[in-house]
């Protein structure tokens, strides 16, 4: 039962594949018929396409052949396979007969961007814009824009590549030239020395302005671009402008310029000088105006200035002391002035002159001259030839003389009239004569004065020597008279120093200077010369002037002088060491008497009596003077010329050095009034002026109350100090006594009169001098400077 059970199924599984096949067979008979319809259909189809795709390539290669642009066609190594007439007329190659590569043909500088083109060219199948130099067969540059695609076959594989080149050198040099001229007007725009501006037909904007534009009035470009230009114009100015602009939008002018005021953006106001020009299109409409624009205020001001130095110069020739006579072309009268009329006698205003005609007038002074008809004759002569005379003399029956100017005026080469001028040069002409006869007498003076005198021209040579000249150097002036003095006077060594001296001295400039010459006899001798250019009436250089005086015996005595001098140093050196060795002789002794009195006065104290005593005391008091004595001796003889240290001396601080350093007693006070300067000087001897002047002052108070009082002063070139005290005082004639060696005014152990003798010869080391002003019993005070 089971059994049959399963072959009931598999025989109803049978009938239904069965079934199913048949419908599978029906439908794979009917889709074969369907696919057999359409690959026939397909086959027609494809027919017509191809044959549809032979016409279109034959079309479109007639298309490229006959296009104007070159068509090539390439493999992919860049050989040509194909190119049209236009393209073997661009290259100069014919593909049915050359072998061309293109990459052959490209500039060196293009090979590189060239062969990136290409890669670009295989990458993306199309490359845009290429643009390179080629050198064509005909070795000619050329500048080509090459648009290419790439030719894929039917497996879209690449198998060469197509293009249409364009020879772009024209266009490009045309391109060129037109950005070239655009930035040179650019450049002429912005470099103009007139402002330029372009506006709109109705002139309410201004499109373009210049730098110079904005420099005139103040404005940036973007300000003037936003405003009206009209309202640049001052406003008494407007309605004269408007006028013009309005001609100018109506057609009624095609240009105008006019001179009027603007206000610039701070406020200031200037003149200007404006043109403008209309530009019109093909309908004579206009479309924008032109100006130019140029800054006159500068020349406005210099008109003004002008007219008013017309106005004084028309004044001063009216008032001149010169006789004035200006005629036009046709000897018309336009201009005289009342020292004319009165020059001549002429009884009449010179305005009444004026229009007149010039031979009128003349014939109304002619016989004022001592030659009337050759007085007319020269001015018609002058007239004949219109050339400059100058400085002519006229002689007046009247005995004065004149002297006339005649002045031929040409404006653009064309004669306008002449100008006379008369001066009377009487006194000038007297004058003449007695500075000739003054000449004449102080050349016969130079001729004989004892400095010889030589006048050289350009070339150095002597033109003039004088008498004396010819006494010093022995030659006769006929002998002198052509040579150079060079030649004739100069030693080898002297003509070595002359030359460096004129490599060295500036140009024209006098100069004075000594030379050792050689005389005519042979004879060295040393002459000190001046030298000073010469020049004539012109002012031109004509040679120069030389002063010689003979200074041999001058010369002999300085070589006697620096013996002396040499000499005397010897023995100053000398005094200087015997006055160390006397005083060391003499000090020694000195202190030796000095210890034996201290010893006897100690030893024999009680035996002596109070007398004897007080002997040995004076006697110990006039060894310590003589001691003191031979020391400022010593101090004294040792100041000389030589300043032996210099440095910084702080003076407040060198008073107080004294202060402690010597005996001022407790009644007598010591005081600075004015802080002390630093100066810079040798310490010691500045101290010894200071001490001894201090000392001075304290020795001779016998007041209760004693005061020195120092203080100072400056000049530009000095430092002035004042040592003052209530002293004593100096009666007036003995101011100068005291400053002498050894002279004292009293009798004091104390004083050895040499103190004042050492301050003096050091104020005098450093350049400064010593003076005192007293009252006796009020006190004295002492000053001295120093150069700085």
């Amino acid at each position: 039962m089971e059994t049959s059970n399963k072959i009931e199924i598999l025989e109803r599984a049978l009938i239904r594949e069965k079934n199913a096949r048949k419908r599978a067979e029906a439908i794979l008979e009917k889709k074969s018929t369907e696919l057999y319809n359409i690959s026939e259909a397909l086959k027609v189809s494809n027919k017509k396409l191809t044959d549809l795709l032979k016409e279109k390539t034959n079309e479109l290669e007639g298309v490229f052949i006959n296009i104007v642009d070159a068509y090539v066609l390439i493999d992919l190594k860049g050989n040509v396979l194909k190119m049209n007439e236009a393209a073997i007329h661009l290259l100069g190659f014919d593909y049915r007969t050359d072998n061309v590569n293109l990459l052959d043909l490209v500039a060196p500088k293009y090979i590189e961007y060239t062969k990136n083109a290409f890669k670009t060219l295989y990458n993306e199948g199309v490359f845009t814009n290429y643009q390179a130099v080629i050198r064509t067969n005909n070795k000619v540059c050329k500048l080509v824009q090459i648009n290419a695609s790439v030719i894929y076959n039917p497996e879209g594989k690449p198998i060469a590549a197509q293009g249409i080149a364009r020879d772009i050198t024209e266009e490009t040099k045309l391109k060129k030239q037109h950005e070239e001229q655009k930035r040179q007007l650019d450049i002429i725009m912005d470099n103009s020395p007139v402002g330029i501006s372009l506006s709109t037909s109705n002139f309410k904007n201004i499109i373009l302005a210049n730098t110079m534009l904005t420099s005139i009035l103040g404005y940036s470009k973007q300000e003037l671009g936003n405003i009206d230009p009209k309202k640049l114009t001052y406003y008494k100015d407007r309605k004269k402008s408007s006028e013009y602009i309005d001609g100018l939008i109506q057609g009624k002018i095609n240009s105008y310029a006019i001179e009027k005021r603007y206000v610039k953006k701070n406020g200031e106001l200037i003149w200007v000088k404006t043109s403008a020009s209309a530009v019109r299109d093909e309908n004579d409409k206009m479309i924008y105006q032109v100006a130019t624009v140029e800054d006159i205020s500068k020349e406005k001001a210099a008109l003004e200035k002008l007219k008013e130095s017309e106005n004084r110069l028309a004044t001063l020739i009216v008032n001149l002391q010169n006789g004035i006579l200006l005629e036009d072309e046709n000897r018309k009268l336009l201009l005289t002035n009342q020292r004319f009329c009165k020059m001549f006698g002429l009884k009449t205003n010179p305005e009444d002159l004026i229009g007149l005609d010039g031979n009128e007038v003349i014939d109304k002074y002619k016989n004022s001259f001592t030659q009337p008809e050759e007085f007319i004759s020269k001015v018609n002569t002058l007239l004949e030839h219109k050339e400059n005379a100058l400085n002519d003399e006229l002689f007046l029956k009247d005995g004065r003389v004149l002297e006339r100017n005649y002045i031929p005026i040409y404006h653009d080469n064309m004669y306008k009239g002449h100008l006379w001028t008369y001066t009377d040069v009487t006194i000038h002409k007297k004058y003449k004569e007695s500075l000739k006869a003054q000449k004449e007498k102080y050349s016969s003076i130079i001729t004989n004065m004892n400095l010889g005198v030589l006048e050289n021209n350009l070339e150095d040579k002597i033109i003039f020597s004088n008498q004396s000249f010819c006494e010093m150097s022995g030659y006769s002036q006929e002998e002198l008279l052509g040579k150079k003095a060079v030649d004739l006077f100069l030693t080898p060594k002297s003509t070595e120093q002359y030359y460096q001296r004129i490599a060295h001295r500036e140009s024209n400039q006098p100069d004075s200077y000594e030379l050792a010459i050689r005389n005519k006899e042979g004879e060295i001798r040393h002459w000190l010369i001046s030298t000073a250019p010469n020049y004539n009436l012109k002012g031109n250089k004509i040679g120069s002037i030389g002063i010689h005086l003979d200074i041999t015996q001058i010369k002999e005595l300085e070589k006697q002088k620096e013996i002396l001098l040499t000499n005397l140093e010897k023995q100053n050196e000398q005094l200087n060491e015997y006055a160390h060795i006397v005083s060391h002789d003499l000090k020694s002794p000195l202190r030796n008497i000095s210890a034996l009195l201290s010893w006897t006065k100690e030893d024999f104290e009680e035996k002596l009596g109070k007398e004897s005593l007080t002997n040995l005391d004076l006697m110990q008091s006039k060894v310590e003077k003589m001691d003191l004595l031979i020391e400022n001796i010593l101090k004294y003889s040792s100041i000389d010329s030589d300043i032996l240290v210099e440095e910084n001396i702080d003076l407040n601080h060198l008073i107080h050095t004294i202060k402690e350093l010597i005996y001022i007693p407790k009644d007598i006070e010591l005081k600075i009034i004015s802080n002390l300067p630093t100066i810079k000087a040798d310490k010691t001897r500045i101290q010894q002026v200071f001490q001894n002047l201090i000392s001075n002052a304290a020795n001779y108070i016998e007041k209760k109350h004693g005061l020195i009082e120092i203080d100072y002063s400056e000049t530009k070139t000095h430092y002035i100090f004042s040592v003052k005290d209530n002293g004593v005082g100096i009666a007036k004639e003995h101011h100068e006594k005291i400053f002498k060696i050894f002279s004292s005014l009293s009798n004091s152990e104390k004083s050895t009169g040499i103190g004042l003798s050492i301050v003096k010869k050091v104020v005098d080391l450093y350049k400064g001098k010593v003076w005192l002003e007293s009252e006796v019993n009020v006190g004295t005070t002492f000053f001295f400077s120093i150069e700085k």
